[in-house]
């Protein structure tokens, strides 16, 4: 008995440790994948004549959308994500455009293993057409 519940305690940490990370890697990518998908839009809806705003940067980067059905759908985990955008200049076309996004994530493991929570960043820079 004594045996398992070292064996064991030591075992689920490193299975939900695993099932962690891989929650990790996969907000990183969302987030990652929401910020080069606005800046994109921003990127060619202006060159379109579409306007943009913070609040559409922001939202963009917390919601997909399928390019055939024009559907919306939420990206799982990214609520909480900050978004912020700069431009050089007056984000007319010709100046530089780049969306920076933080994603606080905290592991089910951390506490248990002492470890401080982590803030995932992505961003992305584009030029205004």
């Amino acid at each position: 008995m004594v045996e398992f519940a070292i064996a064991s305690v030591l075992f689920l940490t490193i299975v939900i440790g695993s099932v962690d990370f891989g929650r990790s890697i996969y907000l990183y990518s969302q987030l990652n994948n929401g910020v080069r998908e606005a800046a994109r839009e921003a990127k060619v809806g202006e060159a379109n004549g579409y306007g943009w705003s913070a609040g559409s940067i922001s939202q963009r980067v917390r919601v997909a959308k399928n390019p055939s059905t024009s559907a919306e759908t939420s990206r799982p985990g990214l609520s909480g994500a900050t978004v912020t955008y700069s431009c050089t200049g007056s984000c007319a076309p010709g100046d530089r455009l780049t969306i920076n996004a933080d994603l606080p994530f905290s592991a089910v493991t951390q506490s248990f293993l002492g470890i401080s929570p982590i803030t995932l960043r992505a961003s992305a820079t584009v030029v205004i057409e």
